[in-house]
C-alpha cells in the first residue's frame, strides 16, 4: 500500500484510532476508495462481511478507512491481550492527554467504555 501513497501507514494508524463518524477529506477520496477495493479483494469470511457491511446504503463513495477501523476493532475485540490492555486503559483514563483537551478525552473514554462494555461483564 505504501507504493500507492507514501503516507498510507500514517493514514491507517489515524483511521484505526479515530473516534466517531469518519469523514474522508476530498484529497484522500481516491486513496480511501482504493483501500476499500483492496480489502474487498483480499479478505474472506467474517472479515469480508465486516467490510461489506461498511458499504454506504444509498450508494455513494465507499470509505476504506472506516472499513479498516472496523477490522481493527474486531481484531482488538477478539485478542485476549488487547482485551486486558483495553480494560487497564478504561480503569486508568488519562483525560488530560487527549489531543482535544480534558473534555475531549472524557468523551472518547465514554465512547470506548460503551464500545467495550461486554468485556466488563
Amino acid at each position: 500500500l505504501v507504493a500507492v501513497h507514501s503516507d498510507y501507514g500514517r493514514y491507517l494508524a489515524a483511521a484505526e484510532s479515530h473516534q466517531g463518524e469518519m469523514h474522508v477529506p476530498q484529497h484522500l477520496q481516491e486513496v480511501s476508495s482504493f483501500l476499500h477495493t483492496d480489502l474487498l479483494t483480499w479478505l474472506t469470511g467474517t472479515q469480508l462481511a465486516l467490510v461489506l457491511r461498511s458499504l454506504p446504503l444509498g450508494g455513494g463513495q465507499s470509505n476504506g478507512f472506516a472499513a479498516w477501523r472496523t477490522l481493527c476493532e474486531e481484531e482488538e475485540r477478539l485478542d485476549p491481550a488487547a482485551q486486558v490492555a483495553v480494560l487497564q486503559e478504561l480503569l486508568h483514563p488519562r483525560f488530560e492527554d487527549a489531543e482535544g483537551g480534558w473534555r475531549q478525552g472524557w468523551m472518547e473514554w465514554e465512547a470506548k467504555l460503551a464500545r467495550h462494555a461486554p468485556l466488563l461483564g
